[in-house]
């Protein structure tokens, strides 16, 4: 009877323990998602961030997170956005962390790495009221490459199109419509990128008879090396309103980087508030019709101020 007594009592204990000690891991977890800062295809005065989640199992207490960078060859390339003490707040679980790397000048052309080292303490309102310190870390393993070579690509993440006014005439000017086509890319080179051109071929809205082909007026911004930022580009048409399938290509230099369709929604004149196209828009024949007075009326002018010039010398 005792060996049994003895036997539940042992269980008992040993359950307890269990408990304790499972609940302390679970309070106390932490770990980081991705655990690594890599690029292989860094040039010369570039600049890469990656972000970092710091995560918490159970964020009951306020924590904070110490940072220090251990990479000897790059430790001057190397930032924390956030700072070197990160704080992690009660109630929440996932914390970013950006890494910065930039690449100076003078860097050799080579592979580096190196580690990020996070260890978690108690805030200070935590020391002050008590708390225990169940000190956690985790590591963050560099491996960059800085290469000599320029690498020029990008993916499209998105597209978008906005509904449009219809072009209108003033005068003996037309100014067409603005297609304003959006797109969320993604800079996977290492160097400053954007669409080398965009292109629409505008059908009815069956798809079959083909209406109007047109490709974007200006400069597409521009996406810095590992960026992903939205850009757009404004296309002129000339159709009146109505309801369209249109067929879009972007491209990367020569190369065609994505090929898809969008339906175009064209509407009224003055429907929407936005501005359609001014000067840049209108056809090369109303350009001239435009510039082509201005110019014969300067060059009218500098005849006429040059020959008073010459005059006057003459007589003096």
């Amino acid at each position: 009877m005792k060996v049994v007594v003895l036997n539940l009592k042992f269980l008992l204990i040993v359950t307890i323990l269990l408990a304790v000690v499972g609940q302390s891991t679970a309070l106390a977890s932490f770990g980081i998602t991705p655990p690594y800062v890599r690029n292989t295809s860094l040039t010369r005065n570039s600049t890469y961030e990656q972000q970092i989640l710091l995560v918490r199992g159970n964020p009951d207490v306020p924590l904070k997170a110490e940072i220090t960078i251990d990479a000897p060859e790059i430790q001057d390339w190397i930032e924390i956005v956030e700072g070197y003490s990160i704080p992690l707040p009660r109630g929440v679980q996932k914390v970013p962390m950006i890494v910065r790397v930039t690449v100076p000048s003078d860097a050799d052309f080579k592979e580096y790495r190196g580690a990020i080292r996070i260890r978690t303490v108690p805030d200070d309102a935590a020391l002050q009221a008590g708390a225990v310190n169940i000190s956690l870390g985790a590591q963050v393993d560099i491996n960059l490459n800085v290469i000599d070579r320029e690498i020029r690509d990008f993916s499209v993440r998105k597209i978008s199109v906005s509904d449009l006014n219809e072009g209108h005439k003033l005068g003996w000017l037309y100014f067409p419509g603005k297609i304003r086509f959006g797109m969320l890319i993604e800079n996977t080179g290492n160097v400053y990128i954007a669409p080398s051109r965009v292109s629409f071929r505008i059908f009815d809205s069956t798809g079959t008879v083909l209406l109007e082909e047109t490709e974007q007026i200006g400069r597409i911004d521009e996406i810095s090396p590992y960026d992903t930022k939205e850009v757009f580009a404004n296309l002129p048409t000339r159709l009146q309103a109505g309801s369209y399938l249109a067929r879009y290509t972007i491209y990367n230099g020569e190369e065609i980087e994505q090929e898809g369709e969008v339906n175009l929604s064209i509407l009224r004149h003055g429907t929407l508030q936005e501005a359609g196209f001014g000067f840049a828009g209108l056809s090369l024949p109303h350009k001239i019709s435009i510039l082509l007075p201005i110019f014969m009326f300067l060059i009218v002018v500098i005849y006429f101020v040059y020959n008073r010039r010459l005059l006057r010398r003459r007589s003096s």
